[in-house]
């Protein structure tokens, strides 16, 4: 299991390889493509290079291309083939996704993850997200500003005898703090009974 500062580690903080992004190059209307994408990580600095091949066949697949340096500075290439699915759409065509080289899934993105040499999906990295590795306090402050955004922007509290779609958020807002409450009260006194022993 990967952790950063005793966290689980995130998807932002990894190099997503997103099908959308494929797709928005026009790499998946020809039969053959091939395009440089580099990432630059805006928490750690560094730069990611990697060539990306999609050959669109009887049996689709795309080739990764990309080099990892390790620890102590010694850089190893890598060379993936990861197959896509396709789904076919409502109004004709098809739909391309990856699919992941460990598990199988269908997914529209895949993850190179800090620390680690191949592209996976979210499962298999065990990735979280930046808001999901939050403390309750955090949760509490984020949910807070939340409510009360939302709070100045509700003109209307109910159309025709049913709230409005923003009152409705507006409650789900409030029950998911009341939840976090009991949470953070006890952490407050964890915290505050700390300090009185220290003082």
């Amino acid at each position: 299991m990967r952790y950063f500062y005793n966290r689980k580690a995130t998807a932002d903080a990894s190099c997503g390889l997103k099908m959308s992004y494929l797709k928005k190059r026009g790499m998946l209307t020809g039969e053959e493509s091939i395009e440089k994408i580099v990432w630059t990580s805006s928490m750690r600095g560094t730069t990611t290079t990697i060539i990306v091949g999609v050959y669109l066949t009887d049996n689709p697949f795309a080739i990764l291309m990309y080099t990892v340096t390790d620890r102590d500075g010694n850089k190893t290439d890598y060379d993936d083939k990861i197959s896509l699915v396709t789904t076919p759409c409502n109004f004709g065509g098809v739909r391309y996704w990856f699919g992941c080289p460990w598990c199988g899934r269908r997914v529209a993105v895949l993850y190179l993850a800090p620390g680690d040499v191949n592209f996976k999906c979210r499962n298999c990295n065990n990735l979280s997200y930046h808001s999901r590795n939050n403390c309750s306090i955090a949760r509490f402050g984020v949910i807070s500003r939340e409510i009360d955004k939302l709070r100045s922007e509700i003109k209307r509290w109910s159309w025709r005898g049913r709230s409005t779609r923003k009152v409705r958020r507006l409650q789900a807002l409030e029950r998911k703090m009341r939840a976090l409450s009991g949470p953070v009260t006890a952490g407050i006194e964890r915290f505050t009974a700390r300090l009185r022993k220290n003082c």
